[in-house]
């Protein structure tokens, strides 16, 4: 069986924030992780640390 993902716009936006930060490897494993397998368990997650008010 094979997956196709598709971004929303919302999703589109967050991926540019995702690569600016400069975590789109990161994101790319997760992506293949749910690729070969979307129902395993997923890794541990790292804390978002510092100053996180002008994130959203």
């Amino acid at each position: 069986m094979s997956w196709r993902l598709v971004y929303t716009m919302h999703a589109q936006k967050d991926a540019r924030r995702i690569e600016a930060a400069g975590l789109w490897a990161k994101v790319e494993g997760l992506l293949d992780m749910l690729a070969q397998d979307p129902w395993q368990s997923p890794p541990p997650f790292e804390k978002l640390v510092g100053d996180l008010a002008g994130a959203s």
